[in-house]
């Protein structure tokens, strides 16, 4: 391995910057005209979506049918130049194990690169998140020299770990957490090795979903590799090297020039986090954003250390990749997404710390660590850039999960483990001028898709007993965000199957509001075993429509009924037990005694919120019978409800003083680090439980 010894490549994940310009690459740059330029960077942008697109239709996990795909056309170096995706830290990360294969495996005698190859990986090391997300490159070759890498991410539902699913609260190491394969040649002469993909099917509980993903990928690659190589026949291979870096250029100097626009500064952000496993404890994420001249410098000086036995941790390499979704998704969104925008970006990580994994430390619930830093960036950057583009500066989306993750046998007697699809069902945070838009789908896959149940049903063993916008499910403001979804499941078809969940924000909100707007409620799950809804069904009983009214008094349904946090470890259910989720809504943007109340009034009409939020919240007047608004006693109520607040008013010294002697329990500090500030030392006590 070019003198490396076995184990992880230290040195090649920090190479997320562009590597430097090749002599080739800087030869061809005066003869690219910009009108040709632009015809180019559009053709590029087509095939790479075409290949997403291609990838989508032929996969068989629920990520990769809607939408959590990324497909990227990179240099021969390993640069990403284009990407097509609503998923952007699949797009910047994936450089990452193609310059391991051109590190390693391209004047390696024993593995080579050569025309007709394909090489997969999903070790979270180099792929920056957790096992479940898996990746696939070809190289393109023209006339015997290499010009590209193209390929595609997606996330695999699952990968062989402890649990089903492609993520396990239960890891104490990696050895825990299955499937773990660096950049691995699977296929040579334009076919794949039979062998290979026989031993990944052996080494999963859905060796049909695997190796169906793995061929839409490398489908999808090939056809991205003749629409290059008809444009290189069209254009010129010198022409094509040449503006295929020309695009990592002109993208890095936009990126420079925007951020000088900024105001300088230090803008900060702690994030907490409610859950270790599957256990109610607290941790903490500190993110600090300096901005100075054209650069931003990540800090995460003052979070919780890293937890050697909990799966909460993340290599620092999946934090920049998720830092790639705010960028390209909300600040650069002007701009082309690829990793010449990492030129503005440095980073300063501790050593201990769990957005730092290091050694045997299990990562497989890293999503989580990271959605609660990502979070931490989207209300820091909104101040950030308030000052340059307000409209710019909006609440967050819904970002603490909350999904079922099953494993088991479907209807059909096939093996099956994977996740649903209403992950893509969140609310939209809200915005400066307007309400967050309500299933807008998720956040770090913005361009994904929920399904419909129908066709999640054809091949899960579950039937929906319903699935619709939940009440009150956003967080509340002068804009509010966009409701999330509520949804049942019932075992159905089969005896039984494994049913678990994943997520955070049970005891502590996962998405803060901004600008005085409200945080988004706390989500949970609920359970009925030994349920009467099939019995309830054939009686046509219609009052089970949604979750409001599951926990409205006079709730039909029987059995025995259990509350869970969303964070809810697979365990066996039995038929026709049911088993339902609330997907979090959109953060609110303002103070919600500003919001108009004309449309608080319509979202009574629209029953997206409830006469209680109306009062105590909105402190909005209005008859209950015919929802005609009383302006005079609104503002009455409103102005004694900011009376009220001077009322509690006090200087912040005397808040601060008193907010000190507050302690969470010893319990919920048990891996939070030294409390309130983990920097200062290791909270004693026992070991991660």
């Amino acid at each position: 391995m070019n003198g490396m010894a076995y184990g992880r490549d230290m040195e090649v994940v920090q190479r997320l910057k562009p590597e430097p310009m090749t002599a080739e690459e800087s030869a061809a740059q005066e003869k690219i005209d910009a009108v040709e330029f632009e015809i180019f960077s559009h053709k590029m942008n087509m095939i790479a979506q075409e290949g997403k697109e291609t990838t989508m239709k032929l996969g068989a996990s629920s990520g990769m049918r809607w939408g959590d795909v990324a497909f990227g056309i990179y240099t021969a170096q390993g640069d990403l130049a284009v990407v097509a995706t609503g998923i952007w830290f699949h797009a910047v990360l994936g450089q990452i194990p193609v310059k391991y294969i051109v590190k390693h495996w391209l004047n390696e005698p024993s593995v080579g690169v050569k025309d007709g190859d394909s090489f997969f990986w999903n070790d979270p090391f180099y792929g920056g998140v957790h096992g479940a997300d898996m990746g696939l490159v070809a190289p393109v070759f023209h006339k015997g020299k290499l010009v590209c890498f193209v390929g595609a991410i997606v996330h695999t539902g699952e990968c062989g770990g402890t649990d089903p699913g492609g993520m396990s609260n239960n890891a104490r190491s990696k050895y825990d957490e299955g499937l773990l394969v660096p950049p691995l040649k699977v296929g040579e002469n334009y076919a794949l090795k039979e062998d290979i993909l026989n031993m990944f099917g052996a080494m999963t509980r859905d060796p049909r979903t695997m190796i169906l993903d793995i061929k839409a990928r490398l489908a999808a690659s090939r056809i991205a590799q003749r629409r290059i190589l008809e444009l290189i026949d069209q254009k010129g291979l010198e022409f094509f090297i040449g503006a295929l870096r020309r695009i990592l250029i002109v993208t890095a100097e936009a990126a420079r020039k925007k951020v000088r626009l900024l105001n300088d500064g230090t803008f900060r952000q702690p994030r907490f986090m409610d859950t270790v496993g599957a256990n109610d404890r607290l941790v903490k994420v500190n993110v600090t954003l300096k901005k100075k001249g054209d650069k931003i410098t990540l800090n995460f000086e003052d979070t919780t250390p890293m937890i050697p036995d909990k799966p909460i941790n993340t290599f620092f390499q999946g934090i920049i990749g998720l830092c790639m979704v705010y960028f390209c998704g909300w600040f650069f969104h002007d701009l082309p997404a690829n990793n010449g925008l990492l030129e503005i970006l440095d980073w300063e990580f501790p050593d201990n710390a769990i957005v730092n994994a290091k050694g045997d430390a299990p990562t497989s619930l890293s999503p989580f660590t990271q959605c609660i830093f990502a979070h931490g960036m989207f209300l820091a950057g909104a101040r950030m850039t308030y000052n340059l583009d307000p409209s710019r500066a909006v609440a967050a989306w819904f970002q603490g999960f909350g999904v079922p993750i099953f494993g088991g046998m479907n209807q059909w007697g096939e093996p099956i483990a994977d996740i649903t699809p209403e992950i893509n069902a969140t609310g939209a945070g809200a915005r400066p001028d307007i309400d967050g838009v309500n299933g807008a789908g998720s956040w770090f896959a913005t361009m994904s898709d929920c399904s419909d149940v129908e066709t999640t049903e054809l091949d899960r063993p579950f039937l929906y007993t319903y699935r619709n916008y939940f009440q009150n499910s956003y967080g509340h403001g002068k804009y509010r965000g966009g409701l999330g979804v509520g949804f049942g499941l019932m075992v159905h078809h089969v005896p039984w199957v494994a049913l678990g969940s994943f997520g955070f924000g049970s005891k502590f909100p996962a998405t803060m509001g901004i600008f005085g707007g409200y945080a988004v409620p706390p989500v949970f799950v609920q359970v009925v075993r030994g349920s009467n809804f099939k019995a309830l069904l054939s009686e046509g009983r219609s009052n089970l429509v949604n979750l409001d009214e599951m926990y409205a008094p006079g709730n039909p349904e029987q059995g025995h009924r259990e509350l869970h946090h969303i964070s809810l470890t697979i365990q066996p259910y039995m038929n026709g037990d049911t088993f339902y989720v609330p997907v979090g809504g959109g953060a609110g943007y303002g103070d919600p005694l500003e919001r108009d109340p004309a449309m608080v009034i319509a979202d009574l009409r629209e029953q997206r919120t409830n006469a209680w939020a109306a009062r105590n919240i909105y402190h909005v007047a209005y008859d209950q019978k015919t929802l005609r608004l009383d302006s005079e006693k609104t503002e009455v109520l409103r102005e004694e409800a900011r009376a009220k607040r001077k009322e509690r008013a006090k200087p912040y010294e005397e808040f601060e003083a008193e907010w000190r002697q507050l302690r969470p329990p010893e319990e919920v500090l048990q891996h939070y680090g030294t409390y309130p500030h983990p920097s200062e030392g290791l909270q004693a006590g026992p070991p991660g439980m």
